[in-house]
């Protein structure tokens, strides 16, 4: 028989983990911190993605007395060329690891136990970082709170694919047959408070999933630049809602050179900031 725990609560999602009768718990928790590290955009369980799958890594380091250190100095500092035996045996679609600067030395060493001890493929927390709504605030006259039905009244648009290309050049595939809203839609709706002629030269927009990722668009890029007829906060692909892979509601840069590292899965919130006086 089954007992449930809640544990802490993150980005007001509530997290559990499940105990078998035996005292072994799933490892939602380190999956948790792995996605929120940002180590699960390269990384499954038994899935050949841009890094090795973990259980090949376990598997390699099975035996070795300082496989948990070796691991933690390549969480945080990366592998460099010694990273490259992964991609030779076909376990990698990129040469090495870089360093990953949001981990701490105590999460990647809770990341390194947990690789170490992976035997098949690692659960799906996707669930965990669905979201229902967004929150638009800052220096708005109006703060928002969007849900899927509230996106639906702004003008609509689409776009038939966007090939998705990582920090790194690594192909990630391609979303297709997009159906949203213009970022700058909904920003001309919150109004952005510009008191000074130049003030909107000053202001930065910060898009945060809820996983924790963030990334961010100069007010001339979306409003005074192509990129801005490109920046398409979505809701369905292919006909259909997001998945919970996505959440409910994303954001993509379709006009990026590289889309990768502007696409957001599990949008939560966009916050506009003036950056400097």
């Amino acid at each position: 028989m089954q007992a449930m725990k809640i544990i802490k609560a993150i980005y007001g999602v509530v997290f559990v983990l499940a105990f078998s009768g035996t005292g072994t718990a799933f490892a939602d928790g380190e999956a948790v911190l792995a996605q929120k590290s940002g180590c699960l955009a390269c990384h499954r369980g038994v899935e050949t993605r841009n890094g090795p799958p973990y259980k090949a890594v376990a598997e390699k380091y099975a035996g070795q007395k300082n496989a948990e250190n070796i691991l933690v100095k390549h969480i945080l500092k990366g592998t460099g060329p010694a990273g490259q035996g992964w991609m030779q045996a076909g376990m990698a679609t990129l040469p090495f690891m870089p360093p990953n600067g949001n981990v701490t030395p105590k999460n990647a060493r809770k990341l390194a136990k947990w690789v170490l001890a992976t035997t098949g493929e690692i659960p799906d927390v996707s669930r965990l970082f669905v979201t229902e709504s967004i929150r638009i605030s800052g220096v708005v006259e109006n703060k928002l709170t969007l849900s899927v039905s509230d996106l639906r009244k702004f003008p609509p648009q689409q776009v038939g694919e966007v090939p998705v290309i990582c920090q790194s050049g690594a192909d990630k595939g391609k979303l297709e047959n997009l159906k949203g809203v213009l970022l700058k839609d909904i920003l001309e709706k919150a109004a952005i408070v510009t008191k000074g002629h130049n003030d909107v030269k000053k202001m930065a927009i910060i898009a945060t999933a809820s996983d924790g990722y963030k990334v961010v668009f100069s007010w001339s890029e979306v409003f005074n630049s192509p990129i801005g007829e490109g920046v398409m906060v979505y809701f369905e692909k292919n006909g259909m809602p997001l998945g919970d892979d996505e959440g409910r509601i994303a954001m993509v840069s379709s006009k990026d050179i590289r889309t990768g590292p502007r696409h957001v899965k599990w949008l939560e919130a966009i916050e506009v900031r003036k950056i400097v006086e």
